[in-house]
């Protein structure tokens, strides 16, 4: 008797159909896996960015305040947008130096926070030369060119510290406050609202003479040191 030959047995159409379907599903969720890790990977990189653009602005504000010179002026005056939307002006007139601007010329620096089509607002930085004002300061406000440091910021508030008590208002000729509080709402980091304060050096007092120095009545010339003493920093209230 000659023995019986089996053939080689194949997958059924069911099989290939179920073995069609656990790859499928493997697949999907190999890539919803990569997606979802690709999306975290971008949202951190985006927050990371808005955090360090958010530290820059803060930091070039804090340098130019700290490092306005003898001759320089701060005051805050009220502007208007080209749609007639009111715009807080902080003014940095006399100045060198703010915000890496080496020199102005005797020109000033305006750092306003304006209104942008979609609603929210960008703080920009526009430079004035010496000697603008009027009908054409007013044109250079309204259609300069603007450099924008920081967008998406809504609700901005300037204050003021000076004799104990903190003020919205700063007009030009009152000198110089002892902090600046700065607050706004970051839109690239919801639900937080930044609040912060910068310090401004005061002005030093001029030196009196020493008697018996030069040029006084039975004085020697000679060199003589003076130890200027330092300002102390105020402690925010």
């Amino acid at each position: 008797m000659k023995p019986q030959r089996h053939g080689a047995r194949g997958f059924t159409l069911f099989e290939v159909i179920m073995a069609m379907m656990i790859i499928g599903l493997i697949s999907g969720a190999v890539y919803s896996i990569s997606t979802a890790a690709l999306e975290t990977t971008r949202t951190v990189q985006a927050e990371q960015t808005s955090a360090r653009r958010l530290e820059a602005f803060l930091r070039i504000v804090r340098d130019t305040f700290q490092n306005l010179p003898v001759e320089a002026r701060v005051f805050l005056q009220m502007g208007k947008s080209m749609g007639g939307a009111p715009v807080p002006e902080m003014v940095f007139a006399e100045t060198s130096g703010a915000f890496g601007i080496s020199s102005l010329g005797g020109g000033s620096v305006i750092l306003a926070a304006r209104p942008r089509p979609d609603g929210t607002r960008v703080f920009s930085i526009l430079r004035i030369p010496s000697g603008t004002e009027g009908v054409e300061l007013d044109r250079l406000v309204s259609q300069g060119a603007w450099m924008p440091l920081l967008p998406g910021v809504e609700k901005v508030a300037w204050t003021f510290y000076n004799a104990g008590e903190w003020v919205e208002e700063w007009p030009e000729g009152q000198g110089r406050p002892v902090l600046v509080r700065l607050e706004f709402e970051y839109i690239e980091m919801p639900g937080s609202r930044v609040n912060a304060e910068f310090w401004i050096p005061p002005l030093a007092p001029p030196q009196e003479a020493p008697p018996g120095g030069p040029g006084s009545p039975g004085g020697q010339d000679q060199n003589i040191e003076l130890e200027v003493p330092t300002p102390n920093e105020p402690t925010t209230p």
